[in-house]
């Protein structure tokens, strides 16, 4: 499972750089959701750090959104039942319309629809085979 989430974050960065629809976002959320450790903070930096290499903006502004997002996810995951695909439903939604609105993109509601879609069905297929 450590092994699919390395690829898909080598293939994140790697369409990022195509197109605008936060793909990180959906990444993050389900292995902030199916892990539940410390080293998704990691990968929200780095992947932060690549995408704004990517997209010629300072380094640190994706970074920080992106670690800023796994820091509310991680505090809200005692409250809530985060196992759902409601909850990663949401949450990705939710974290890609935030994300969009904040990095100023256009069209950010079907962004944030696709990339849920594509996030929750990455899910199911984690909690399938993982």
């Amino acid at each position: 499972m450590l092994l699919m989430i390395v690829l898909l974050a080598l293939f994140v960065v790697a369409i990022s750089g195509i197109t605008t629809v936060p793909f990180s976002v959906g990444l993050l959320v389900v292995s902030s959701v199916v892990f539940r450790k410390s080293w998704v903070f990691f990968l929200a930096f780095g992947l932060g750090l690549f995408l704004d290499l990517i997209a010629i903006r300072p380094l640190g502004y994706t970074s920080l959104v992106l670690t800023i997002f796994v820091f509310l996810i991680r505090l809200y995951e005692r409250k809530f039942e985060t196992q759902t695909t409601a909850f990663v439903f949401i949450l990705s939604f939710l974290g890609s319309l935030i994300y969009l609105k904040v990095f100023d993109y256009q069209q950010i509601f079907l962004q944030s629809l696709i990339n849920s879609l594509l996030t929750v069905l990455f899910f199911q297929l984690s909690k399938k085979y993982g």
